[in-house]
């Protein structure tokens, strides 16, 4: 069923994006007086196809989703000559500034799109825990520079923090950049600047979805009861006796103060039989229960089948965000602009081998999240495209011959050394583009595949 929503969720991203580039190319050219012939959602045979305006514009819909173009009148080769009553309209007889904001307006509409996004999900109410610490990380940054359980994070370098990871990405790109970061922390009371150096945080191997972690960044954590909440059917604890409501009070005669307690007698105990006590409307029941082998890769430990009562946050633990539309705005317009320097950040380190290149996902990576966030729920598959109407742009505007940040590097050359030598330029480089993309594709299929069978 997973692999069902994967290609759902896939094909209507990409469809959704691809048209989305294309439209800002295809708009801003009928505005600048620029004939357009095709405008095709994906490449190949077409399976859709109309035509129709004075124009008579040619709309494709075309078998291979994975990209998509808008012709326009004077970009054939020399066999498909111009009519010299319509040379005006024609997209090679434009001057430079026409076609350079025809070519920019595909990657500046996903910018626009994703800015869009977030500004919708910025105007939906959040519910967030406090700015609290809660157990800081050993030997984290944090830990070395005092911050302890307890205290409360008030800004970061200067930006007020509604909750620990407001501001996530910042934080990212100031690591990356090697630039130190100021908190200002209230301590039983007492307020103080703490600053964080980053030149010595190891970033070959940074983990986007748990640098705030591994910094230090953890929030205070839901309480976890020994009762039982949930028994699964069949499970050893189904078998053996264990009930919803069941509070743990020792294994083999080891008091359980805490689940923690109980996963450090259990998970080793694969196989083996546990004499277990219980109290169940408070009277001690014992019971010999076995917990059954699960494996997860090399790792073989005991599970017993039974879930935890999690105790809910305190309402005064709980902060209420709501964004109006114009705060949304600015939302959406500063998540876009830190997820494009933080993109463009990456793909640097990345070219001077100092990032990982396990970090460049190819389509069979992007259809599985777009499955896991289409499960998830709708807000999720929002922010899902934005991020990669994000690095659509950003890849886009790369100076990579056959990108659109290709041609744009083209016409700075034709600024300086004229349009034909530009053009010769252009056609001369091309083979290495062809290469550099054919490189990035397979780097981006053969971290994919590894994903998978790893």
């Amino acid at each position: 069923m997973s692999f069902i929503y994967s290609i759902i969720g896939f094909v209507i991203a990409i469809g959704v994006l691809v048209a989305v580039h294309e439209f800002g190319h295809f708009w801003v050219a009928r505005k600048l007086g620029v004939k357009v012939l095709t405008f095709s959602i994906g490449f190949g045979k077409p399976i859709w196809r109309r035509v129709s305006g004075p124009d008579q514009i040619e709309y494709v819909i075309a078998r291979i989703p994975l990209g998509g173009y808008v012709k326009m009148l004077g970009e054939g080769s020399a066999a498909d000559p111009v009519d010299p009553k319509e040379a005006h309209r024609a997209f090679d007889n434009q001057p430079i500034w026409k076609r350079t904001l025809i070519v920019a307006a595909g990657p500046g509409i996903n910018f626009l799109f994703a800015i869009l996004l977030f500004m919708l999900l910025g105007m939906q109410a959040e519910r967030r825990l406090e700015p609290v610490f809660g157990n800081v990380t050993e030997q984290s940054v944090l830990a070395e520079a005092g911050v302890k359980a307890g205290d409360r994070l008030v800004s970061v370098d200067g930006k007020s923090a509604r909750f620990l990871t407001e501001h996530d990405l910042y934080v990212f790109n100031q690591v990356l950049k090697r630039a130190p970061i100021e908190l200002e922390i209230n301590s039983s009371g007492t307020t103080s600047n703490v600053t964080i150096p980053t030149n010595n945080i190891p970033i070959y191997k940074v983990n986007p979805s748990s640098l705030m972690r591994q910094l230090g960044f953890v929030g205070v954590m839901p309480v976890i009861t020994t009762d039982i909440e949930r028994v699964a059917a069949g499970s050893p604890a189904d078998t053996g006796g264990l009930k919803i409501g069941d509070k743990f009070v020792s294994i083999d005669q080891t008091p359980i103060n805490n689940w923690n307690d109980l996963t450090s007698l259990v998970q080793p105990a694969a196989g083996k039989p546990l004499l277990i006590t219980v109290d169940r409307g408070g009277a001690n029941v014992s019971m010999t229960i076995t917990p059954k082998s699960v494996k997860v890769g090399d790792i073989t430990y005991g599970q017993l089948g039974v879930g935890p009562t999690v105790l809910p946050p305190r309402p005064e633990q709980i902060i209420e965000i709501n964004r109006s539309p114009l705060e949304a705005m600015v939302h959406g317009v500063n998540q876009t602009w830190l997820m494009s320097t933080l993109t463009l950040r990456m793909l640097g380190k990345m070219i001077t081998l100092q990032v990982s290149h396990k970090n460049v996902n190819g389509p069979l990576m992007i259809a599985d999240v777009a499955g896991q966030a289409i499960q998830v729920g709708f807000s999720t598959y929002l922010y899902f495209l934005a991020l990669i109407s994000i690095s659509l742009g950003v890849m886009n505007l790369l100076p990579i011959p056959m990108l659109d940040g290709g041609h744009l590097a083209s016409y700075v050359v034709e600024v300086f050394a004229g349009k034909r030598f530009a053009q010769k330029a252009f056609i001369a480089v091309q083979p290495f583009g062809m290469l550099m993309l054919a490189g990035l594709m397979s780097l981006a299929f053969y971290n994919d595949i590894l994903k998978i069978f790893n």
